[in-house]
């Protein structure tokens, strides 16, 4: 009996766990025509992003900045990615001398990075108005609940039966399902600005569903980082803080191996990408500006990195036989692994 009413209490706690008890109807939704899941979930993953939500860096980082989500190129034929990768070469070589120099690499992302953000502003709005059909500028969590249980293929006359007045029992609902509302509850009060009424304007459901677009989000993103790594609490950290493995004794070789590489790939990152006056220590403001993918310095960083790889002659462009040569860069086996969204937990 207890885990029955246990159900009970989470479920409707995710519901009204801001405002209490709905006092007034519903919004109604346009049940004919769901919204599918991938236009509701909050991202795992920030694509463009240099670091993950966890602090891990992004591996897929100089793909994502480099082809970006409008060439979608996933599970290619090898002869047809490399098709979409010379196209790709040909559009960043705008004079066109048959080289790639750095000054075209780096307008190339940032041409990228616009459009992602462009693209994302567009679906915003378009997902933001079949989401507030009574047009007030304001998306209710009850709706976007109700929206996410469609999408999961539940039926709608339960949905509305369970939120008008909860009913006597909760809603069935698998417990994977349940588990992902209970952690967009927590991403949705966090981008939540006053007042605190459970609804999102459209700013507020942008950073919901594309945190990298927020000031704000993307500050509780480096935050939360700050406090998982800095273990001498003092707001910053030290080469060592960012390097650190987790604690505990590894005897596996192989293991040892993967470790060794994780902190060189660290200690890489942050003395020539995140530490930027050089004095051994980053800062909270040094992280968010290595993680915004609109700051013009990322840009030019990465170009000169991915110049750095590519350019075997040191000559200061890259031909596209130097590409080739280095396409693992971008592509995995047989396919160009682009994952779509700038995106990915808040």
């Amino acid at each position: 009996m207890k885990g029955k009413r246990l159900y009970i209490v989470i479920t409707i706690f995710l519901v009204h766990i801001v405002n209490g008890r709905p006092k007034i109807p519903l919004n109604e939704v346009d049940a004919e025509k769901p919204l599918s899941l991938d236009k509701l979930e909050p991202p795992d993953h920030l694509e463009a992003v240099r670091f993950e939500q966890d602090g891990m860096l992004n591996k897929d980082f100089h793909k994502e900045a480099f082809i970006g989500n409008h060439e979608e190129i996933d599970d290619d034929p090898v002869d047809i990615a490399d098709s979409k990768l010379k196209d790709i070469f040909n559009k960043v070589d705008t004079d066109s001398d048959r080289h790639m120099n750095l000054i075209e690499i780096e307008s190339w992302i940032q041409d990228k990075i616009r459009q992602h953000f462009d693209e994302a502003l567009e679906e915003n709005a378009h997902i933001f108005t079949h989401m507030d059909p009574d047009g007030d500028g304001l998306v209710d969590w009850k709706d976007y609940y109700k929206h996410f249980l469609l999408a999961k293929k539940y039926d709608v006359d339960k949905i509305d039966s369970f939120l008008k007045d909860y009913g006597d029992q909760a809603l069935e609902m698998k417990e994977t399902d349940r588990d992902q509302l209970v952690r967009y509850k927590f991403k949705w009060t966090d981008v939540e600005q006053m007042p605190m009424d459970n609804k999102l304007n459209k700013e507020e459901f942008l950073a919901f569903r594309h945190p990298e677009q927020s000031g704000l989000a993307m500050k509780k993103m480096i935050e939360s980082i700050l406090n998982s790594l800095d273990t001498n609490n003092d707001g910053k950290l030290t080469l060592a803080e960012f390097v650190a493995l987790p604690p505990g004794d590894v005897e596996d070789q192989e293991q040892k191996k993967l470790d060794d590489r994780y902190q060189d790939e660290r200690k890489k990152e942050f003395v020539h990408s995140i530490d930027s006056d050089k004095n051994g220590v980053a800062t909270q403001k040094e992280l968010e500006d290595y993680v915004d993918p609109r700051n013009p310095q990322q840009s030019k960083a990465e170009a000169e990195n991915l110049l750095q790889m590519l350019d075997d002659n040191k000559d200061g462009k890259v031909s596209m036989d130097e590409m080739f040569k280095h396409k693992d860069i971008f592509v995995d086996s047989k396919c160009v692994n682009v994952k779509r969204s700038l995106h990915d937990e808040f």
